[in-house]
C-alpha cells in the first residue's frame, strides 16, 4: 500500500516541478535584416535611387511589439552619419511593421 501511495504522490507532484521549469522564447531576426528593411523604408519614403546605409549592430532582435532598435544611418552622398531608432510594431510570426525615426544632425556634421 506504501507503494502506490509514494507513487501518487509523485504522479501528482511531477507536474508541479514542472511547471517551474518552463520558459517562453521569442521569435528573432537578425540586425542587418532589421537595418536592409528600415534602409528600403526611407528609401522608398525619399524616393532615391539608392538606399542609406544603415547599421543596427550585431546582436539578433527580438520580434516584440515595441521593440526599439539602436541604428546608425550613414548617408552615402557625404558620409554623415545619424542616431536612428528603428520601432517594430504589428508583429506577427517573422512578419512586422517598422517605424524609423531619423536624428534631424548629424554625428559627424562639422
Amino acid at each position: 500500500m506504501k507503494k502506490y501511495y509514494s507513487i501518487g504522490a509523485a504522479l501528482v507532484l511531477a507536474p508541479l516541478l514542472l511547471t517551474g521549469c518552463s520558459f517562453s522564447a521569442n521569435l528573432t531576426t537578425p540586425a542587418q535584416s532589421v537595418a536592409d528593411q528600415a534602409a528600403q523604408a526611407l528609401q522608398d519614403q525619399l524616393g532615391t535611387d539608392f538606399a542609406p546605409e544603415m547599421n543596427c549592430g550585431d546582436d539578433d532582435i527580438a520580434l516584440v511589439n515595441g521593440t526599439e532598435v539602436d541604428c546608425i544611418l550613414t548617408d552615402p552622398s557625404n558620409g554623415f552619419e545619424y542616431d536612428t531608432t528603428v520601432t517594430l510594431s504589428e508583429v506577427d510570426g517573422t512578419n512586422f511593421h517598422i517605424d524609423v525615426q531619423v536624428a534631424e544632425t548629424a554625428n559627424n556634421a562639422e
